[in-house]
């Protein structure tokens, strides 16, 4: 295997296979801009569809049933079909939103406010754009473009405490982001605030794609207000994520005692039968304080951040499903609205028959519930319903329709299913999830992607040594950073971008397509995956798509067999230990 090794180990800068990729004959390196245009124009496609199946059979439920009254949720507006995917932060002053969130966008914001006192005031409306600048709230909620004008409701006193923060970021090209205000304890701040704050996050919660909620290591109280922020969530659990900030701070003891301590407290405060996901880690720039975990917290990272650059590609079908929610809860509505309306009397005793009925809300949800064989978790909070009702007269509600609620079934069970029957699925054959998904079939990539920070190898101590800081790389002689393709990594860091990885990581089918391109027989392209890809994940990150590009380059140019397994200086450092646990493993089965 020594020969391997001989002469020059990296490719060249202009090797066969790089050629191949970058040449203007072929098209890999363009298929970005093409792909990321057909996931936007199959979208907006979805997103239309849905438009015009909620304008034609169910806001005109949502209006003669008043879904906007008892739900406290505005109709909706086309624009909030159109909208990018929305992350909420949500968390009690001094746990690291605000720093969180400049982390991942890599630079400060406008309006950016950090410090260990409540310094976040105010919600803040993270937006990509060509300058960087401030919008009042008053502005942001008219904006034709943005998916705001519902938050007009909460009145002035909210308004003038909502702003947007415009500036030009790769981050926030896939996804918008929602900074809340720090919570405190006490009924004072509760008072003084001028709006409902539960109710705005409620409000933001619908919207949201992905909820955060920041916890601090030394601070795992959950105060009143946070409860009730976290209560309103209910009916969102799946969006919901928790962050155990500020980790670093403590030993790996204490961590798992802190650990512990936070789920037993969202146990009791989440209603959700299920443990949330949580992730521990330091979610800022700065170096860790104590490294005894920093293994553990470099992974928590990495898989927070490709959560986050989920959120494009999932963003379609988070819209049919938030629509279908709602759909759900106006058809449990109408028949709820209808049976009341039915039991009112024609002439005289309406005023009694209603004082009756409203205090009977209980065996009336049991009846619906029975009557038409409906869902419990479709039904809207009983007191907040019963107090709704006792403003209203039900004599002057709606009768049921039957012929508007089987409007609501064919779309549930008609279009709705059709239009997911379009999307990609993991049934699909190649040629079917070719029609459907176009070049990104092969090309991979959808063009939107959350980029992973910045470099943070410095912040988990990965260049701690002396050779791992020297600037041309580690000797051969120091067996543990020496890395045989590291100028090969440094040359391909373009090709590898050109690809668009998502979060960091090629996607099987982009990989594939690569490699397909070298011209090698299949059963050779099915060993140097099995050779490159070393974690087993599927994909393809930058190291492991250098090393491919390595087997490629030395079959092809050196007519080299394809080894058994990788020389030792071939595997990535950082990438070691997997193979010797995996060799061990082996050993262990004999």
């Amino acid at each position: 295997m020594a020969d391997w090794l001989t002469e020059n180990p990296a490719p060249s800068s202009r090797s066969l296979v790089t050629s191949q990729m970058m040449s203007p004959h072929n098209n890999t390196s363009t298929q970005g801009s093409a792909a990321n245009d057909e996931y936007v124009e199959r979208t907006a496609l979805v997103a239309a569809r849905l438009k015009n199946i909620y304008r034609k059979s169910v806001l005109p439920l949502e209006k003669k049933y008043r879904y906007d009254y008892f739900y406290d949720s505005p109709f909706l507006a086309d624009v909030e079909f159109d909208a990018k995917p929305q992350v909420m932060l949500v968390g009690q002053y001094s746990v690291g939103k605000t720093s969180f969130i400049r982390y991942l966008l890599g630079r400060d914001f406008p309006g950016q406010r950090i410090g260990p006192e409540p310094t976040t005031d105010r919600f803040t409306v993270l937006l990509n754009g060509p300058e960087e600048r401030t919008i009042p709230g008053n502005a942001l909620s008219v904006h034709p473009d943005l998916p705001f004008r519902g938050l007009e409701r909460f009145g002035v006193s909210f308004l003038s405490r909502f702003e947007g923060s415009q500036l030009p970021s790769s981050v926030l090209r896939s996804i918008t982001m929602v900074d809340t205000p720090g919570i405190l304890s006490g009924e004072k701040q509760r008072v003084n605030r001028g709006y409902d704050f539960t109710q705005v996050v409620g409000w933001f919660a619908e919207r949201a794609d992905l909820i955060i909620l920041l916890f601090d290591a030394h601070k795992l109280d959950i105060s009143d207000e946070l409860k009730s922020a976290i209560d309103v969530l209910a009916g969102h659990e799946d969006k919901v994520r928790c962050i155990l900030n500020k980790a670093d701070q403590i030993d790996r003891q204490q961590l798992m005692r802190v650990y512990g301590a936070l789920l037993w407290s969202l146990g009791k405060t989440m209603s959700s039968p299920e443990v949330a996901r949580v992730y521990v880690g330091s979610f800022w720039q700065e170096p860790l304080k104590n490294a005894e975990n920093a293994q553990l917290f470099e992974d928590e990272e990495k898989d927070l951040m490709k959560d986050l650059a989920c959120l494009p590609r999932q963003s379609a079908v988070r819209k049919i499903n938030e629509l279908v929610k709602r759909i759900r809860k106006v058809k449990t509505l109408a028949y709820i609205i209808g049976y009341l309306k039915s039991q009112m009397p024609s002439f005289m005793g309406k005023e009694k028959k209603q004082k009756e009925l409203i205090k009977d809300i209980p065996n009336v949800f049991r009846t619906v519930l029975k009557l038409y064989n409906l869902a419990p978790g479709d039904f809207p909070d009983l007191e907040k319903f019963r107090t709704k009702l006792t403003d209203l007269k039900i004599a002057e509600l709606s009768s049921l329709k039957p012929e508007l609620i089987e409007q609501l079934d064919h779309c549930l069970n008609v279009e709705i299913p059709a239009l997911m029957e379009e999307l990609p699925s993991e049934r699909d054959s190649p040629e079917v999830l070719r029609q459907k998904m176009g070049s990104m079939a092969m090309g991979g990539s959808s063009g939107y992607d959350v980029p992973m920070p910045t470099d943070n190898s410095t912040k988990f101590g990965n260049v701690a040594s002396e050779s791992a800081r020297n600037p041309f790389g580690a000797s051969q002689e120091d067996d543990v950073h020496y890395w045989a393709l590291a100028e090969s990594a440094v040359r391909l860091w373009d090709s590898f971008q050109a690809l668009k990885p998502q979060g960091g990581y090629l996607s099987p089918q982009t990989a594939r397509d690569v490699l397909m391109k070298t011209g090698l027989a299949k059963e050779q392209l099915r060993q140097i995956w099995n050779l490159s890809d070393i974690d087993r994940d599927g994909f393809f990150d930058h190291e492991e798509y250098v090393v491919a590009m390595f087997l490629c380059d030395a079959v092809i140019q050196k007519g080299r067999p394809i080894p058994s397994e990788l020389p030792p200086s071939v595997v990535p450092p950082g990438k070691r230990s997997i193979l010797a646990e995996r060799n061990r493993n082996a050993n262990l089965l004999g």
